[in-house]
């Protein structure tokens, strides 16, 4: 078999985790909680299989995983090394099909989350801009985000014409701690930003907890219901509250959130 450039990357974040003390080791498999198969296919067309185990202990070791993994992905050896040393994030990655994934979206996104803990990764840039620790509902933020970036100009268009609002989201996790974002559907180009964005006045605000942020763009809750069961409390032009389901069924349409590419 031909070598493999990715082998040094994943003795790399072998010897990064063993030199974790144990309660950050422990940290990182609580935000990611995952078990990761990477199937990679370097220049000469031979296949290698590792698997990362971060739900328990922690562990990346070749071969495939021990048990059935949450997310399976096919790439090349030349990405999974440009994802790990920030030259490709992984949201550009499956974006533009460079990753062909098994399983949800959702947690492969938070595979820069993995390398960025271990000193790989890209460098802080639109994502830590966007991110909040501790917050499923970041993920999705800059997924939406990123959708919006690859849009066309006569898509933005469009896509402003149809939703004609201002949105601020805050979202409350389980510790207590509120993240806040805003979603700028309202002007060319449509845009979203972590916090308040200064002299732009919300068409409406919604207030939530991460979880049912999550829900909602999972489909499992519709907005409408949402706000009638208090899950989200508004204020504000409540028919945009409505439209907040269009954008995220059309987002997800687009991008496959949640969905395989198998």
């Amino acid at each position: 078999m031909s070598s493999f450039k990715s082998d040094e990357i994943f003795a790399r974040l072998n010897e990064a985790l063993d030199s974790f003390p144990a309660k950050e080791r422990q940290e990182l498999v609580k935000q990611v909680n995952g078990i990761f198969e990477f199937h990679l296919k370097n220049p000469a067309g031979d296949v290698k299989i590792w698997n990362a185990e971060v739900k328990k202990q922690g562990l990346v070791q070749p071969g495939p995983a021990s048990t059935n993994p949450d997310v399976t992905l096919y790439l090349t050896d030349d990405d999974l090394v440009s994802l790990a040393t920030g030259e490709l994030s992984g949201a550009k990655a499956f974006l533009s099909d460079k990753v062909v994934l098994k399983g949800p979206l959702m947690v492969a996104m938070k595979l820069d989350l993995i390398f960025r803990s271990l000193g790989m990764g890209p460098a802080p840039g639109k994502e830590s801009e966007l991110h909040y620790d501790g917050f499923e509902t970041s993920y999705l933020i800059l997924q939406i985000a990123e959708y919006l970036n690859v849009m066309t100009d006569a898509e933005k268009k469009e896509f402003v014409a149809k939703t004609r609002g201002v949105y601020l989201i805050k979202v409350k996790n389980a510790s207590g701690q509120v993240a806040t974002w805003t979603m700028d559907m309202k002007n060319m180009p449509p845009t979203i930003k972590r916090g308040k964005i200064e002299g732009l006045k919300a068409d409406l605000t919604v207030e939530c907890k991460d979880k049912d942020f999550m829900d909602l763009f999972m489909g499992k809750i519709t907005a409408q219901k949402a706000f009638m069961t208090g899950r989200f409390k508004v204020k504000g032009a409540i028919m945009l509250g409505i439209k907040l389901d269009a954008i995220m069924k059309e987002t997800q349409e687009k991008m496959g959130f949640f969905k395989s590419k198998l």
